[in-house]
């Protein structure tokens, strides 16, 4: 099953079938399901996440269906990752490279986490210094 076959599922409510399908879609350690906010309803993607050694986890992020950012609010210019923990504040991992004509976003980052948070937000601008209330996906990870 694709994502957007799970995005099917999800709104025709059928909460049974889509918990099957996203038991079924994140039976490889490494790979979480993400489903949008309320904020970004159609998008969803995946987090791919392996140890990358000592207390260190290479990331790959991968949304579909993203809307232009300006779409949620004209003054956002930057779909911005980051990673959070309970230990230290939010580390901005990077911002998603954008592609318009497919509405794709992808980023490869390191976090120095092995259990996480991956939040994905709409930004000002590429390089902010905390995470905007305008957040698009959250997912955890967890390679504990």
């Amino acid at each position: 099953m694709d994502l957007r076959q799970l995005r099917c599922f999800l709104r025709g409510g059928r909460p049974a079938a889509a918990a099957l399908a996203l038991l079924a879609l994140g039976c490889g350690a490494d790979r979480f399901i993400v489903l949008g906010t309320a904020r970004a309803p159609s998008t969803a993607g995946y987090v791919e996440a392996s140890s990358a050694g000592g207390s260190s986890t290479e990331v790959r992020v991968h949304m579909e269906a993203l809307h232009p950012v300006d779409s949620l609010d004209p003054a956002l210019h930057a779909y911005v990752v980051w990673f959070e923990n309970d230990k230290s504040p939010p580390l901005r991992a990077g911002s998603l490279r954008y592609k318009p004509d497919e509405r794709l976003g992808e980023l490869q980052a390191k976090a120095p986490f092995r259990k996480f948070v991956v939040k994905i937000t709409a930004e000002a601008n590429d390089k902010p210094k905390a995470p905007s209330e305008f957040v698009v996906a959250t997912q955890e990870i967890s390679l504990d």
